[in-house]
């Protein structure tokens, strides 16, 4: 068993650092203790197999290389040999029974339960902008969870998108955990009239990169425009204050300064852009404070024609910005913002063409929320697939 051990320590150890030395320099992270982090990895990947046998954790070596690990690599890392899974989650001082997908070369895949502690992870913004800039793009469901995608409850996300796209219309989104960096998502990448929803990041960037600007008047101006999402209050904000705080924003956030224009406030945005726009205006409001955060955080509690929020917001605590708009050249129905669920935090990026879908919508949401609880070990896959109707 200690020649297992042994063996089993030196092999993550050796993966930890096959990545670290061919880490390209995308995916490097710019602004975090590097070597903090590749010994952080080595321990949690160490200790989460060790679970498996019971034991506790040995002391691992100190030399590391002084470079930046991508957050999907680290998953391929920990993930056992043989096993196509790629699982982030990281649970507060508890175990869970996950259940994986194994490629056996005689009857393919085969469903195999686990029982893995794992550590929980304070949400890291640099972490979680690069797992959202990695997400691939396509035609098909994406999870960091493969064994997701064949739920019932994945079932009936496709069943909605192909309604969608029966009928001509796009949609994507993203449904990120905030505390593990676990992925599902569809078309990411695609390009959306962004709408009203664009006003949820500019309110956020204005209290945190401006907060001596919040006086009285501006205050009502900047709550008209999250609740009932005036369109002159919004205009009158960007009069007197312009778009320097959206550049600070999207400096803060890593999504390219293109999307600003001082002559379109409401400007095209991929999924991933408004998904990293509110990773940033999550932070803003519980990590990397100030004296307006809770404030401006209240506004957001119930926003006008937000679908989130009315399939979600009677059993959760949702913060959002929705967007609609409908004319010869721009039509959209979006939604944007942060759910909280069971001790844990998410944000969830919807975004479409189809402006008179509102209550497919609100039924998508409902669907990644039942996607949130299989991923976050609410429920389990087996439990999910019998209860599912």
């Amino acid at each position: 068993m200690k020649k297992s051990i042994h063996l089993l320590n030196e092999s993550l150890l050796s993966k930890i650092r096959c990545v670290v030395k061919d880490a390209s320099p995308d995916s490097i992270l710019p602004h975090i203790d590097r070597e903090q982090v590749v010994q952080t990895a080595a321990a949690m990947l160490f200790t989460a197999s060790l679970s498996v046998f019971g034991l506790k954790t040995a002391e691992l070596p100190q030399e590391f290389p002084d470079t930046g690990i991508a957050l999907q690599s680290l998953s391929d890392a920990a993930s056992p040999s043989g096993q196509s899974s790629k699982t982030g989650a990281l649970l507060q001082g508890s175990s869970q029974t996950v259940v994986t997908l194994r490629e056996d070369s005689s009857t393919g895949l085969t469903e195999i339960q686990d029982s893995v502690s794992y550590a929980y992870v304070q949400p890291d913004l640099d972490i979680l902008l690069s797992a959202v800039a990695a997400l691939p793009d396509g035609e098909e469901l994406f999870c960091t969870r493969p064994e997701v995608l064949l739920s019932p409850q994945a079932e009936h996300v496709r069943s909605i998108i192909q309604g969608f796209q029966e009928t001509g219309r796009s949609l994507g989104f993203i449904l990120l955990d905030l505390n593990s960096g676990d992925c599902f998502s569809f078309h990411p990448d695609g390009r959306f009239y962004s709408a009203s929803t664009m006003k949820g990041p500019y309110v956020a960037a204005l209290n945190k990169f401006r907060p001596e600007a919040s006086d009285e008047y501006t205050r009502d101006l900047m709550e008209n425009t999250i609740v009932w999402s005036s369109n002159e209050d919004y205009e009158t904000l960007h009069h007197l204050y312009g778009n320097d705080v959206m550049f600070d924003m999207t400096e803060y956030t890593a999504v390219s300064d293109s999307i600003i224009d001082d002559y379109n406030w409401y400007p095209y945005l991929t999924v991933k852009e408004l998904a990293q726009l509110w990773i940033g205006t999550y932070f803003y409001f519980f990590e990397d404070t100030n004296e307006q955060s809770n404030w401006c955080r209240s506004l957001y509690a119930d926003t006008a024609e937000s679908f989130i929020g009315s399939a979600l917001g009677e059993e959760y605590t949702v913060y959002t910005k929705a967007g609609w708009y409908t004319d010869w050249e721009d039509t959209a129905r979006n939604d944007a913002g942060i759910l909280r669920a069971d001790g844990r935090d998410y944000i969830l990026t919807i975004m479409s063409d189809s402006f008179d879908s509102y209550d497919e919508l609100e039924e998508l949401a409902a669907a990644l929320n039942e996607i949130r609880r299989l991923y976050s070990g609410e429920i389990e896959m087996t439990e999910a697939a019998a209860d599912f109707p």
